[in-house]
């Protein structure tokens, strides 16, 4: 039996601002750079409509700087000095079903890595690594492995050349990546730490029929049980807080506990 791939990362060898020009090209004089969003997942757009966004980032002395897009909108401008390097968000919401920014998982870039004659294009995989990017950023250890010093194309390739477990590549939030970051930068990138978190099942009984989808656009919608009058679910709870919704409101939920967050009323 042929043994697994396995890369392992010791020493970081690429500088984040000194990629290879197929992976960035230098930002133009403007201050601004037109941010496209991703296509939405089918899931999301056949039960909630198309969202508003509230895009991130961090500017240069380190605050996170907002902008709000209404829905529908599929660009917008976002003023970055051509100089700045860092992670960028875009968090889609429905604020008419009371579906605040930050219940979904993001969608998301690195800065300047995916931008291309000040244009830069959002996808659901560059939210995974925009959220990486900035535990590096934050977690105690040694500098060297930093954001700044990883590879981030071979980080990518992980993923492009399906060499992780199907678990990760069918969802990469199931990754403990705080978890990662901080062993990253206390003894540098190992591979074999992108393995998903541990879960239990919770059978719960839904307060409303649904359907309900996934806080992440990886997961296709929720089936639900017929066995139960399609009330009965169960979730696959870890230690960090995931969401499901429905046009009727919000469910989180944990190894902590299970939490209902009602939508707004019909008008």
């Amino acid at each position: 039996m042929g043994k697994a791939r396995i890369i392992y990362i010791d020493v970081l060898l690429v500088v984040f601002v000194s990629c290879t020009a197929s992976f960035i090209n230098p930002l133009h004089d403007s201050a601004e750079i037109d941010v496209e969003m991703p296509a939405i997942p089918e899931a999301w757009y056949t039960l909630l409509g198309s969202p508003a966004w509230r895009v991130e980032w961090m500017t240069e002395n380190g605050s996170l700087a907002t902008l709000q897009a209404p829905p529908g909108t599929r660009q917008v401008k976002v003023p970055l000095s051509v100089h700045q390097a860092g992670p960028l968000w875009a968090w889609p919401c429905w604020p008419q079903l009371g579906i605040d920014p930050h219940r979904t998982r993001p969608a998301g870039a690195l800065l300047p890595l995916d931008v291309i004659e000040n244009r830069c294009r959002l996808t659901w995989m560059g939210g995974v690594e925009a959220s990486f990017f900035r535990y590096l950023q934050t977690s105690p250890g040694d500098s060297r492995y930093g954001p700044e010093y990883f590879n981030w194309p071979r980080f990518r390739s992980l993923f492009s050349d399906k060499i992780l477990a199907q678990e990760v590549l069918s969802d990469p939030w199931r990754v403990d990546w705080s978890l990662v970051a901080i062993k990253t930068k206390l003894s540098g990138f190992d591979s074999r730490r992108l393995t998903p978190r541990p879960v239990q099942a919770i059978p719960i009984t839904l307060p409303v029929l649904g359907p309900w989808v996934s806080g992440s656009p990886f997961v296709p919608a929720i089936p639900a049980s017929p066995d139960a009058g399609g009330l009965q679910i169960t979730l696959h709870a870890s230690a960090a807080v995931d969401t499901i919704l429905s046009t009727h409101g919000i469910i989180s939920y944990s190894w902590d506990g299970i939490a209902y967050i009602p939508g707004l009323p019909d008008p």
